[in-house]
């Protein structure tokens, strides 16, 4: 059992918090061609029917779930209720257990972390400081505030357009996928335990983990007849505690104008296209 790193191992922390950094808060944009090839990867991983999904790319999660938002509503007229909640419930845009991303960052973890009891090279103790100093909790802020955003506008023209058949809106919100922060979260410290410290894991799952976090990251929304994929952003500005800061002019924003304007973390505006 590994009980304390050695002190090259220590130095070595912090190259993969820069590696991993640099990744998450890539403004770079996503090259297609090499994420459709990541994403047929995935499916031959994790296949949920029986030919792969088709993937459908936005400029911005807002775009994505602007796009959720017209298929939840679109072609209702003259639909009884129960008809309704059958469309809106064919979405089936999954949640929780058996949702790709969730089963890929789980699947690892659990031959990682010394709380599934499977993994007897780790100890708890040791396991907290890697958690500590290599989960992207930078990365993992900003996807969360900007998923609460966007869920609480969805869900408020949602309730809108279906407040006559409230089944189906809450058929809709009981099924939309997890905002699942965690997910993309632990790239760096997957990728120091396998490789400065050796740990057992599956080299397929690793592999493919790997790639869909440098090639897409957070916003890759998956579901049984689509892999849904946002853009990164076009623009990121953050203060010295990794928070969300810009001075007159949008913290982030998006290829479609999507964005917030934010200081020190605190969101205090928002661009909609």
């Amino acid at each position: 059992m590994i009980t304390k790193l050695t002190p090259q191992q220590q130095e070595l922390i912090a190259s993969y918090q820069r590696k991993w950094r640099a990744i998450s808060l890539s403004t770079e944009r996503i090259d297609r061609k090499r994420l459709l090839a990541v994403l047929e990867e995935v499916y031959s991983l994790y296949p949920e029917g029986g030919t792969m999904p088709e993937v459908i790319f936005f400029e911005s999660p807002y775009g994505a779930f602007s796009a959720e938002l017209i298929l939840a509503t679109a072609n209702f007229n003259g639909l009884t209720d129960d008809e309704i909640i059958n469309e809106v419930a064919s979405l089936q845009t999954l949640r929780g257990e058996g949702q790709i991303r969730t089963d890929l960052w789980f699947d690892l973890h659990t031959y990682l972390s010394p709380n599934i009891g499977l993994n007897p090279q780790n100890n708890q103790e040791l396991w907290e400081v890697l958690t500590k100093n290599l989960v992207d909790e930078v990365g993992m802020t900003i996807h969360e505030q900007l998923w609460k955003i966007l869920w609480n506008w969805l869900t408020e023209r949602l309730w809108s357009e279906l407040k006559d058949t409230p089944d189906a809106y809450y058929c809709f919100y009981n099924n939309f996928i997890d905002r699942d922060s965690e997910w993309a979260s632990y790239a760096g410290l997957f990728d120091f335990c396998i490789n400065e410290l050796s740990y057992q894991h599956d080299q397929e799952e690793w592999n493919v983990y790997q790639a869909v976090c440098s090639e897409c990251g957070w916003w890759f929304l998956p579901s049984p007849t689509h892999y849904i994929i946002c853009d990164r952003p076009t623009k990121l500005l953050l203060d010295d505690r990794g928070k969300l800061h810009a001075d007159k002019e949008p913290a982030i924003q998006f290829a479609d104008g999507f964005g917030v304007y934010a200081r020190h973390g605190e969101i205090y505006s928002i661009c909609f296209p």
